[in-house]
């Protein structure tokens, strides 16, 4: 199973259960060995999900984000402030009955090979720097922020005038610290388990981009799996990422709090300055409008 974080993310909750569980529900026919941090693809998150799409790997959980590489439909989700009510827009669209959010995800990635058992979270996105505090969009401006390799999001800094630039995951810590870069956007569990407070000055909580984790079997794995077991996988799956998901909300309070203490000075973004970056992307939103489909869009209730 291939993870993208380290061993002390709270990603592991998911990949511990849904071992535990397989495991002790298979009777220990199937075992299941977790490789965290990239491990099978010496830290390149792409490789490490085209790896899963070529059955390369058994089992795996990665964002979506990481998933838009193969699948760029799903780059929907993280069209800035797409779900504008914060962890309830997350429940609505994800995380209840027949969810349209977790049916657009499964349908997607489906038709591309791997099955989709369930969704955790890695939470909103958050923006960190060394420069200066970040209360406008003007704030941004020359800022050289470290970001996925997705396309929109280079999109939605350039449009701040900022310089987003796309490295992998395991060398930001050290761009940080050299100053080649100035910041990086991510939950706060990432930032937290990659310890990017202790090379970071500022933190602005603006829960601009929703990040789901997908928990997945290749399509080689899936076909040889019975009935039964198929059912197994799937029931440790979801209470895998049930557990991983309320870990994580427990956790982000807890996680500012650390921050504060290390010396972080942490803002919250206000409404008014939401509402105006906001204003900034709808050509961002305009450009990808065909490009995904209007359909994409109504999944997550933006109608143009």
């Amino acid at each position: 199973m291939n993870v993208t974080t380290s061993e002390a993310s709270v990603w592991q909750v998911a990949a511990k259960r849904f071992k535990k569980e397989v495991e002790e529900k298979t009777g220990g026919r199937y075992k299941i060995q977790i490789f965290s941090n990239e491990q099978l693809s010496a830290g390149d998150q792409t490789k490490g999900i085209e790896m899963l799409y070529n059955s390369a790997t058994d089992c795996d959980l990665h964002s979506t984000i990481i998933h838009t590489n193969i699948v760029p439909r799903l780059s929907v989700i993280n069209m800035p402030w797409i779900l504008t009510d914060g962890y309830k827009s997350a429940d609505k669209y994800f995380f209840t009955d027949k969810a349209p959010g977790t049916a657009f995800v499964k349908s997607e990635i489906e038709k591309k090979g791997p099955h989709v058992l369930a969704l955790g979270e890695a939470g909103f996105r958050q923006i960190t720097n060394n420069v200066r505090p970040i209360k406008s969009a003007k704030d941004l401006e020359g800022m050289k922020i470290k970001i996925p390799a997705i396309a929109i999001l280079v999109d939605v800094f350039r449009t701040f005038k900022a310089d987003p630039t796309q490295m992998p995951y395991s060398e930001c810590f050290t761009a940080l610290q050299q100053g080649a870069i100035d910041g990086e956007e991510n939950p706060f569990d990432t930032i937290r388990a990659a310890k990017i407070e202790e090379v970071q000055k500022y933190m602005t909580i603006w829960n601009y981009c929703y990040d789901p984790l997908v928990m997945s079997v290749s399509k080689k794995t899936w076909a040889r799996l019975s009935d039964a077991d198929k059912k197994i996988f799937e029931e440790a799956a979801k209470v895998a990422c049930k557990d991983e998901v309320k870990a994580s909300r427990a956790l982000d309070g807890e996680i500012v709090k650390q921050f504060k203490q290390k010396g972080l000075t942490v803002d919250t973004l206000d409404a008014k300055a939401i509402q105006d970056m906001k204003a900034l992307m709808k050509p961002v939103y305009e450009k990808y409008k065909d490009k995904f489909g209007v359909d994409a869009f109504k999944t997550f209730g933006y109608t143009f």
